[in-house]
């Protein structure tokens, strides 16, 4: 397996440089990175975000390499240093990625660095295995369909459920989480969701029934009718000293013909909002069915054994896979006057020469205006004095 790039890098003053692609080794249980270079390499590889942690990293500016067979690399175990780990339907398997920077400098980062994005797919593989005697005059045939596993995607947009994918943000600003996958057959389920802050830090905001864990941050996802889409609406928000945020939920799918979607999803969840306690499912605008219950703790436990019942997924085929969605930047909002502070910082940005420019327009029109009249009155002075000389000639014709 190869990771993909095109360009080479060199050090600072050297006729340095990778020779090739670095070559990927995807292990059992880690992941392997090997380059060559042209000469001895005295930089660093490291995962990206994560060049303080040394488990993440291997410095050679102190290591004497054989210049004649200079080899780099670096391995990494599953999961370390926040790698990530994605269970795909399509195709079916586990995918383990990560982010890899090669730096030629031994103390900077320039742009002669080259970043890889390393992908390894653990594809998994379903044997049946089955026996039996068949006694029949005439020879049967099996006839066989498998609906195609659909693309589902995790996506965050701006202000509204069809607005543009957000990659910036400021703390407060609406935003909409959309899950969907392009199928009509498949119906799906969001559970299992956590946000990060790409350091390694995860806190969980719907839990394993799809579930909200703290509507100030996120509510119950809202099931389309057709339920193979999800949104919800939210605010931004991000941790503490940290710019980017991301979000990775699990979903499930199931297949809505025959039933098969009953009892998996959409969830019943607990509103601890209202004033009577209920359980409700949400689908669309309204909830499609409630049930009363005496309190909360019933009311949790009756959920429980509803999501659990024989009609839940655990008697259905069901598929498990992972979506994460698009990393964030988010503007940290101390007081009501950030925003606007730097909105209106973008709009000096682009519009600071031009009122400028305008003013010494007008300015030098005035100043032509003046001039034009200037020489205008000049001109009507001269004529003015010709004309008058002139009449005075022809009465006085002695003065000559």
């Amino acid at each position: 397996m190869k990771a993909k790039n095109d360009e080479t890098g060199a050090t600072i003053g050297t006729d340095n440089g990778l020779i090739g692609s670095p070559e990927i080794k995807c292990n059992p249980e880690t992941i392997e990175l090997v380059f060559r270079t042209k000469r001895e390499f005295r930089g660093k590889i490291f995962v990206k975000g994560h060049y303080s942690n040394p488990n993440c990293r291997v410095d050679y500016g102190k290591t004497t390499l054989d210049s004649r067979n200079s080899v780099g690399g670096i391995i990494l175990s599953h999961g370390q240093c926040d790698m990530n780990r994605q269970r795909m339907i399509q195709p079916e398997g586990m995918q383990f990625s990560t982010i890899l920077v090669i730096s030629f400098h031994p103390l900077f980062i320039t742009k002669l660095d080259r970043a890889f994005h390393i992908r390894c797919m653990y594809r998994e593989i379903v044997h049946a295995v089955s026996s039996g005697i068949e006694v029949s005059a005439i020879a049967t045939q099996t006839l066989e369909y498998e609906y195609p596993f659909p693309n589902c995607i995790y996506t965050i947009r701006k202000d509204e459920i069809d607005g543009p994918i957000l990659k910036y943000a400021r703390v407060g600003d609406q935003i909409v989480h959309r899950w969907e996958c392009l199928s009509d057959v498949y119906g799906l389920l969001v559970h299992n969701c956590y946000v990060e802050d790409g350091q390694g830090e995860k806190q969980v905001i719907i839990d394993g029934n799809g579930c909200h864990t703290d509507r100030a941050v996120l509510g119950d996802p809202t099931y389309v009718e057709s339920l193979n889409m999800a949104y919800r609406e939210s605010l931004v928000f991000k941790f503490a000293d940290r710019i980017i945020v991301r979000f990775q939920c699990q979903i499930r799918l199931c297949i809505k013909d025959a039933g098969g979607c009953i009892g998996i999803t959409p969830p019943m969840c607990f509103d601890e909002k209202e004033k009577t306690n209920e359980l409700f499912v949400t689908a669309g605008d309204s909830a499609v069915h409630s049930i009363k219950v005496s309190n909360v703790t019933d009311g949790q436990s009756k959920k429980r054994r509803l999501m659990r019942s024989p009609v839940s997924e655990r008697s259905k085929h069901t598929v498990d896979a992972d979506l994460i969605s698009q990393s964030v930047y988010v503007l940290d909002d101390d007081d009501d006057n950030a925003g606007d502070e730097f909105h209106n910082f973008r709009e000096k940005l682009v519009s600071s020469s031009r009122p400028f420019r305008r003013e010494q327009s007008d300015q030098i029109r005035q100043n032509i205006l003046e001039v034009c009249v200037s020489n205008t009155l000049f001109t009507l002075l001269i004529c003015i004095t010709v004309v008058a000389l002139l009449a005075l000639t022809t009465s006085h014709p002695d003065m000559l």
